[in-house]
């Protein structure tokens, strides 16, 4: 996306006060909803499939680790920087570590696992993670390719 799009997607939520709240309540509501999945499914886990307890614990943490890596590493900026607006939510100007997406990457990766636990619950999970990432680029925190790459590494991370 060009600057102009991230313009009117930042105008188009400031058009209705309603549309921003429901917008930057979702950016904060949906990390929390996903993190209490994931802790009610590691203490299911652990009384129904303590075999599998390993695997939902330390796929999503390497998974955030080599996130966190290539973040320092790459140091990309994000699109409020390059193109010099206010995002939404999240405003920390000069922040960079942009790519990849450390907010989509745990989402998925979480998702998946669940899915892989239980279908239905990770099916939801799935819809919540897509619903996260897509948010970071309409509000203004992360370019598409950004949230991709969050997506892929996940996705990576599940069939190792």
């Amino acid at each position: 996306m060009n600057k102009e799009a991230y313009e009117s997607l930042i105008s188009w939520a400031h058009e209705k006060p309603v549309r921003e709240k429901i917008l930057c309540g979702l950016t904060k509501v949906l990390p929390v909803i996903l993190g209490g999945m994931y802790i009610i499914a590691i203490l299911l886990c652990a009384v129904v499939y303590p075999v599998l307890l390993v695997r939902l614990i330390l796929r999503p943490f390497f998974c955030f680790l080599t996130v966190t890596v290539m973040r320092r590493i790459l140091s990309r900026e994000r699109p409020y920087d390059v193109y010099g607006f206010v995002p939404l939510s999240g405003y920390h100007p000069g922040k960079k570590n942009s790519f990849p997406s450390r907010h989509t990457a745990s989402a998925a990766i979480i998702a998946l696992e669940l899915f892989y636990l239980w279908p239905v619950v990770g099916s939801l999970a799935l819809f919540l993670a897509a619903c996260m990432g897509t948010l970071r680029i309409v509000c203004g925190n992360h370019f598409i390719k950004d949230v991709i790459g969050g997506f892929v590494i996940a996705f990576i991370f599940y069939i190792l």
